[in-house]
This record gives C-alpha cells, structure tokens and sequence, in this order.
C-alpha cells in the first residue's frame, strides 16, 4: 500500500459524525503529560489524549478539553473523540 500524498485527518465524534479535512500542513496535540507535533510523512504512532488538538491546513480546527484516541499511518490521521469538555 502507497503513502497518501498530503496529510489527511479523519474525525470521529461520538455523536457519530464523521469530518474529513483534507491538505493538513500540521497537526499540534498538547495532552496531560506530553506535547506532540505531527508533519506529513512522520513515523506510524498511536496514542490517547487528554487535553488539546489542533489541525492547521487550508482550514483550521481546534478542540480543547478533549478525551480520545489518535492514530496515524501513511498520512492518514484518525482522530476518535470520546469526550468533549465544556
């Protein structure tokens, strides 16, 4: 299987919506006990977080307070939402 081109992010909320943003030039996790900055074409990784996301590209979107689990693989990045704090 082929790397994707551009980074990709997929993200599933638990109201079962379901949001794809394409183009994403950088992605910035800041969780309880780490802090992380994903580029296009970086290394396989899996994780939880407990804190903050945000995915910059031609469009911007940022949670805060969230509860969830990440994945990357080829330049594809799921993000899975389990809890939003308000």
């Amino acid at each position: 299987m082929q790397s994707r081109k551009e980074l990709k992010v997929i993200i599933l909320d638990s109201g079962i919506e379901i949001e794809e943003v394409e183009n994403v030039k950088i992605i910035r996790i800041k969780s309880d006990n780490y802090s992380l900055l994903i580029l296009k074409d970086y290394w396989p990784v899996v994780g939880e977080i407990n804190g903050s996301i945000s995915i910059e590209g031609e469009r911007n979107i940022r949670y805060d307070n969230i509860n969830g689990f990440y994945s990357l693989s080829r330049n594809l990045f799921y993000l899975i939402i389990k809890d939003k704090g308000e």
